[in-house]
């Protein structure tokens, strides 16, 4: 029997059986992870195809928070928790490409906290998407996040499909703005988010 604490509550989780000790490894208790809402949902923003994976509850903004702004690194495998092979199933042959964060944010945090959530699916990544200025979303109103539309380009390799992963849509913005630098460089382009504020 192995005991370790819940990242989230802090109670103790007991593994009892032989898969829960060898294979099982979610990081929070029975509990939170059955608060934490997995919903997967379709969505458009202006032609491009998207989904997103849970709620946008109180749970959900917490697990990130703690994630991104308190450089919580330990919690990057709650997020794509059992799911992970649902997927590799619906984009099977798709390069992953990582809404960039501004440099000053990724080197505040320390890590590429999109890198290490969905890395681990083993996607190959799409490279040469450059930021043509360091322009910050949060507290922004939706007419400020819409001047983001413009602030990628691209200098890399054509790639057949492309899949933008990004933690949180509310307005989209930045999903375009990769979508719009990466029109012509690439047949199909779809999204992928964990949240969507809808």
């Amino acid at each position: 029997m192995r005991s370790q604490r819940c990242l989230y509550c802090d109670k103790p989780i007991t593994r009892y059986s032989l898969y829960h000790l060898f294979i099982e490894e979610d990081e929070l208790c029975p509990d939170c992870r059955n608060r934490m809402k997995l919903k997967i949902r379709k969505f458009r923003t202006e032609g491009l195809e998207c989904l997103s994976l849970y709620e946008y509850d109180s749970l959900f903004r917490t697990l990130l928070l703690q994630y991104k702004e308190c450089y919580d690194e330990a919690l990057k495998d709650v997020f794509l928790y059992r799911i992970d092979i649902l997927i590799r199933l619906k984009y099977p042959g798709y390069h992953i490409l990582y809404v960039p964060s501004s440099d000053r944010k990724r080197s505040k945090r320390g890590f590429d906290h999109l890198r290490l959530i969905f890395g681990p699916l083993g996607f190959k990544e799409v490279k040469g998407l450059k930021m043509k200025g360091e322009l910050i979303q949060e507290g922004k109103s939706l007419n400020e996040r819409k001047k983001m539309i413009g602030n990628y380009f691209y200098e890399g390799p054509f790639v057949r499909k492309v899949l933008i992963v990004d933690d949180i849509s509310t307005t989209g913005s930045s999903l375009l703005a990769v979508k719009k630098a990466m029109e012509g460089h690439c047949d199909r382009i779809r999204a992928l988010v964990l949240s969507k504020v809808f």
